[in-house]
This record gives C-alpha cells, sequence and structure tokens, in this order.
C-alpha cells in the first residue's frame, strides 16, 4: 500500500478540497485506477483499501488528513512512476466534476510543492 497511500491521498485531497464530494468522483477514481497506464503498476486492491482508509480520515479532519497525504507524497518525489501516478489521480478529480474550484487549484499546488515541482504543474 505504500505507493497506493500518495496517489489515493492526492485524489482524495483534490476531491475534497472544495467541501463537496459527489459520488461521480468516487466511481470517476475506480475508473481512472482500473485505466489509466500511469497506475498499472499499483495493485487495484491497495489503491482500493487506501481510498476506504484515507476517505474515512479525511472526511473526520481534512486538514489532518491531508497533512499526512503530502508528508506521503513528498517522501515519494523520487520515484517517477509514483509521481506520474499522483499526477493523473490528483487531475482526476478534477475531471470528475467537470470544474476547478479554486480550493481544489490550491490542493493541486500543494501536491506540486510536494513533489518538488512548482505550482501549476499537476
Amino acid at each position: 500500500m505504500q505507493s497506493a497511500l500518495p496517489v489515493t491521498g492526492a485524489f482524495l485531497a483534490v476531491a475534497f478540497a472544495d467541501g463537496r464530494y459527489d459520488p461521480l468522483e468516487e466511481r470517476r477514481f475506480l475508473s481512472t485506477i482500473a485505466n489509466a497506464p500511469a497506475l498499472s503498476s499499483i495493485r487495484t486492491e491497495a489503491l482500493q483499501e487506501a481510498y476506504n482508509l484515507l476517505r474515512a480520515e479525511i472526511e473526520t479532519d481534512y486538514s489532518s488528513a491531508t497533512a499526512k497525504i503530502l508528508a506521503a507524497i513528498a517522501a515519494a518525489k523520487d520515484d517517477k512512476a509514483v509521481v506520474e501516478a499522483v499526477k493523473v489521480a490528483a487531475r482526476g478529480a478534477i475531471v470528475a466534476d467537470r470544474r476547478l474550484a479554486p480550493q481544489e487549484e490550491v490542493a493541486l499546488d500543494r501536491i506540486a510543492t510536494a513533489l518538488g515541482l512548482e505550482a501549476g504543474v499537476v
């Protein structure tokens, strides 16, 4: 589940950033993990396990959960495959609701920073 945590966390941090989480976003995540080449090296079961764990945490305490997620992302920033998977997952949350709220943009920038990238890159 080590690489699944930053990937799933990136999706959830962006999806929950605007304070709303639509079931469509969950379906989009599941579709993304099933079809994205960047996520093919991570077991689907590990992604689902991380999703269930982090979703419960993020619904309880968004700030604490996102701090944990950003730390996991930063710890994985030297793994190019995980970086690409994090970017795909984070973007998947935007595609799911077909708009970019200002809070989601902030979440994307925080993810970029954790990856050692410039804001706006994710």
